[in-house]
């Protein structure tokens, strides 16, 4: 069996262990590898990934995300060319950037790379669209080109992402400028309801696979309905039990087109709230891993 390369991002934007950039960490603490190993997983021994200080700008903070997304990249890479799976423990969303400018180098600016997004938000905002301007509210539009030049350039990444290759799963929250602006494009937006009704996932999953080489799964915990969650940063209500989820994401996998995996948003301070979080996070993860990385993949 190949083997499940692991690859811990433990920071908030660009800040190391600074808030959801301990999520990684408390995952690993809780004995996420050796949960892994005894389900029958292959797990390689967890590569961290730093930005050094003598690389960090006194600039824009996306100048400095996209420099640690390259370095994310560039063990993305590596770990691709090996052969087997990569699962990448995040801080925030931001890193997803990376993620893709990662398989670009392994694979090719021409790669046809699908993403599926599982989120209770868009994150398809731009500078122009967004209310907070968050920039973890951004990755999606900074991959399809439409925002973030100098942090695409300083992620390195070759390609901007067609968005007829983007499906965004589990929302319950756009802003309205970001809706439109995601209607305007081929985008496909499944609402919570929608992604849980009958074969409409499975649908669009087998449409994506056709036109794409490899895919791409992004989880941001706020997908999950905050009971399962408590101390996420960024609640929404009515989200999606573990098993919705797990039924989601073995539906995704069933493509065999699933190579790497992404997961960001794990607060795990706030005391009984966090370890509710990190406990979800961990068990998703066990029922989960093991039956992507058993099955054959392209």
């Amino acid at each position: 069996m190949m083997g499940l390369s692991l690859i811990a991002v433990p920071y908030r934007y660009d800040e190391l262990h600074d808030g959801l950039g301990l999520g990684p960490g408390a995952l690993l603490d809780a004995g996420l590898v050796e949960a892994l190993r005894q389900a029958g997983v292959d797990v390689n021994d967890p590569v961290e990934v730093r930005l050094p200080e003598d690389e960090r700008i006194d600039g824009p903070i996306a100048a400095n995300i996209g420099r640690l997304g390259a370095h994310v990249g560039r063990h993305v890479a590596e770990a691709c060319e090996d052969g087997g799976w990569v699962l990448v423990l995040a801080g925030d969303d931001t890193t997803s950037v990376g993620v893709i400018g990662g398989l670009q180098l392994a694979h090719g600016a021409a790669r046809r790379i699908g993403i599926v997004w599982f989120d209770a938000h868009g994150d398809f905002n731009t500078p122009e669209t967004s209310f907070s301007n968050i920039l973890a509210g951004m990755p999606l539009a900074i991959l399809a080109g439409l925002a973030g030049p100098l942090w695409r350039e300083s992620a390195m990444l070759a390609a901007t992402v067609p968005t007829d290759r983007m499906v965004i799963a589990g929302v319950r929250e756009l802003d309205d400028a970001e809706e439109q602006l995601l209607r305007s494009t081929d985008v496909q937006i499944m609402r919570h309801a929608d992604s849980l009704s009958g074969r409409t996932f499975t649908d669009a999953m087998s449409r994506l696979a056709e036109k794409v080489d490899e895919i791409y799964v992004h989880i941001d915990l706020d997908v999950l309905d905050p009971s399962l969650v408590p101390s996420s940063s960024t609640p929404s209500p009515r989200g999606m039990t573990l098993a919705n989820l797990e039924k989601l994401l073995d539906q995704t996998f069933a493509t065999k087109k699933v190579t790497v995996v992404g997961l960001a948003g794990l607060n795990p301070r706030a005391g009984k709230r966090g370890e509710t979080s990190t406990a979800s996070t961990k068990s998703l993860l066990l029922a989960s891993i093991p039956r992507w990385v058993t099955s054959d993949h392209t």
